[in-house]
């Protein structure tokens, strides 16, 4: 489920490829919405457990049962399952966190969500809305996490906000798991050799340029088992290559990987990502990481 502006926007798996199967809806519903069902009417003991007819007389409850009585009631579809996993998002997490670490390839034509088109434009729409300056930093925060939850989905995933390291002396604003099983996440450890458990993200929302004190700041958030990549997300750079070059420092200075976003790179990849997918931002990294890492 991805969050925007306090907005819950249901994600409906249609097609997830893995290397033994295929997860579609009705596997999701079958493996892991009956199986929370279930649980759910044994801990109420409602009218559909039964007992084994052993010594122990341990209480169960079919999965034909549960089906028949939601089907009494209303229509298994699509929208039910929409209904479902807002009314119990932990349900739709356990999913992707099974589903997801055999992932081969997921194009966003495979996840349904209401227009996804008309999303990535609501999307711009708000990230142009928010003035820059520390009383918006809350909701430009909030609206990045969105942002980078739709475009990286399923190869970075379980995004959490305000991550306290260091007994809480430190935070981390955004931390993604890095799930990828292809793509520039997955080249990171697999292909350069770089610590990438975890991709860490900083939001600047400065009406300035960011500078060495926010690079430093980032990095020191990195280590061998949190992973040494970071993302800066800032509202614009006026000289880029020199930002980069100060990336460059960093990277050769073996303290972590830093690539910077600004406002035209989320704005663009938002545009191509309803019509190629992940492509719009693995060709950006990449470019980006030969631009630190060559320099």
């Amino acid at each position: 489920m991805l969050i925007v502006d306090n907005r819950k926007i249901i994600l409906v798996p249609k097609r997830i490829v893995s290397f033994s199967k295929e997860y579609t809806t009705q596997q999701y519903f079958q493996h892991f919405v009956l199986n929370f069902l279930q649980n759910e009417h044994l801990r109420i003991n409602s009218h559909l457990v039964k007992r084994r007819r052993n010594k122990y007389r341990t209480k169960y409850v079919t999965k034909k049962d549960i089906k028949n009585n939601i089907e009494i009631n209303e229509l298994i579809d699509k929208n039910w399952l929409a209904k479902f996993t807002h009314d119990h998002p932990e349900v739709f997490e356990d999913f992707k966190k099974n589903t997801v670490k055999k992932l081969v390839k997921v194009k966003n034509s495979d996840i349904e969500i209401n227009n996804l088109e008309d999303l990535c434009k609501y999307l711009i729409k708000r990230l142009d809305s928010i003035s820059p300056g520390t009383e918006n930093a809350t909701i430009y925060h909030r609206t990045i996490m969105g942002i980078l939850e739709l475009l990286f989905y399923p190869f970075l995933c379980a995004p959490t906000a305000e991550e306290k390291i260091h007994d809480g002396r430190k935070r981390i604003d955004i931390t993604f798991d890095n799930c990828a099983e292809s793509g520039f996440f997955f080249r990171l450890n697999n292909t350069y050799g770089l610590p990438s458990q975890f991709i860490m993200v900083e939001c600047k929302n400065y009406s300035r340029d960011i500078s060495n004190p926010e690079l430093d700041q980032l990095s020191g958030r990195f280590s061998p088992n949190r992973g040494k990549i970071g993302l800066v997300v800032c509202r614009t750079i006026d000289d880029f290559g020199l930002f980069l070059k100060r990336c460059s420092d960093t990277y050769k200075d073996e303290r972590g990987l830093i690539i910077p976003l600004v406002d035209d790179d989320l704005k663009q990849m938002l545009v191509e990502y309803s019509q190629i997918g992940e492509k719009t931002w693995d060709e950006l990294f990449q470019e980006r990481y030969h631009s630190i890492a060559l320099v």
